[in-house]
């Protein structure tokens, strides 16, 4: 068995680890294996990193021979026992913890995991992939995201072949690969925390500051109208991203500005009434009236309403409905987008309404 530390300088999280345990408390965590089966595969490396207040350590467990599965094991547990509370680890949940778990009993060892809380970095990312623009969730992609490069040139499945001929000859030269592989996953977990601000995204108001209105002109030289209005925010995110809420789009920014264009309509829109059977409706006026007020009104000229046929009609500009509305407008019964009326006397307290609720609504 070999064991290889490490520490990086001055590395930070990067984020508020202390929201999650005291930040003396967490262990990052990694293993190597030679292959997915916890059944019919070995457990060669342990690794795992912890913060201090002036920088980033690792430490590694390494098997040189299958043998020493049960020895690396009783290190790792020898080296956490009572001096952590929290592991967080990179979609650990599917597949470190309970390999790892699973070993521990295989080998008749003390579950080193047992009574520890777990944080996985993975699942908490995952329902942000499309607002992110991730093609993948594999680690190294969060970390090509966040401008985080390695030159580690394998993956985990390469270096199975690489171990099994380091078991065979115990070349010194083939070891290399095999730490430096896990030390960069166990440095990129540290590296990538920042990642973790955007989980805060739902509930995060944007703070109204100021808007214009802008013309521009599409492809075919139709007219168009929008309104950009400029926001703050309280997120430290690590890189600006741009989010899109059907026809809004919502420039997030790292400097904790942001921008929501918002499309500005000049139309003729009905508001449609729910209680239907309660009004008429007038065809020539193309309106409808409640039935209890319609005692003066010519029999010839009304109807009993329909749903379809319930509504009044607003001429004036209009914006997309991002909540529950009062008095929603829409072009027809059967259109899902829905609108209120916009007015500049009005904008002020319309667009700091969107700002509260945009990105809770987006989720």
């Amino acid at each position: 068995m070999k064991e290889f530390t490490f520490r990086y300088e001055g590395m930070h999280p990067g984020y508020p680890i202390g929201e999650l345990a005291p930040e003396d408390r967490i262990l990052f965590i990694d293993i190597e294996t030679t292959g997915l089966s916890r059944e019919h595969s070995d457990l060669y490396l342990i690794g795992c990193g912890f913060f201090d207040s002036d920088g980033y350590n690792t430490i590694q467990w390494f098997a040189q021979s299958p043998g020493e599965e049960s020895l690396i094991i009783r290190r790792f547990t020898a080296f956490i026992n009572g001096r952590f509370s929290l592991l967080v680890h990179y979609n650990g949940n599917h597949f470190d913890i309970p390999y790892l778990s699973y070993k521990a009993g295989k080998h008749g060892l003390e579950n080193p995991l047992s009574g520890l809380d777990n944080y996985d970095i993975y699942a908490a990312v995952k329902p942000l992939k499309n607002i992110l623009g991730l093609y993948s969730l594999r680690q190294r992609c969060i970390e090509q995201l966040l401008d985080i490069n390695s030159d580690d040139p394998y993956t985990g499945r390469e270096l199975i072949r690489v171990y099994h001929d380091y078991v065979k000859t115990q070349d010194e030269k083939l070891l290399h690969p095999l730490i430096y592989h896990n030390s960069e996953d166990l440095k990129g977990m540290g590296l990538i925390l920042p990642i973790l601000h955007y989980t805060s995204l739902k509930d995060t108001p944007l703070s109204y500051v100021s808007h214009e209105i802008h013309g521009f002109s599409d492809l075919s030289g139709n007219s168009h109208s929008e309104i950009l209005a400029d926001y703050t925010h309280s997120l430290n995110i690590p890189k600006s991203i741009m989010i899109k809420h059907d026809d809004i789009v919502i420039s997030l920014r790292s400097d904790k500005t942001a921008v929501i264009r918002i499309p500005l309509i000049s139309e003729t829109l009905k508001h449609y009434y729910d209680d239907y059977k309660n009004y008429y409706y007038l065809p020539a006026e193309d309106c409808c009236i409640l039935k209890e007020i319609a005692s003066g009104v010519d029999s010839s000229r009304i109807e009993n309403a329909k749903k379809e046929t319930c509504y009044t009609k607003h001429s004036g500009l209009f914006i997309p409905a991002i909540t529950a509305h009062n008095t929603l407008f829409r072009s027809d019964l059967s259109s899902k987008r829905s609108y209120i009326p916009y007015s500049e006397n009005d904008a002020s307290k319309i667009l700091s309404s969107i700002g509260s609720e945009i990105l809770r609504q987006t989720f």
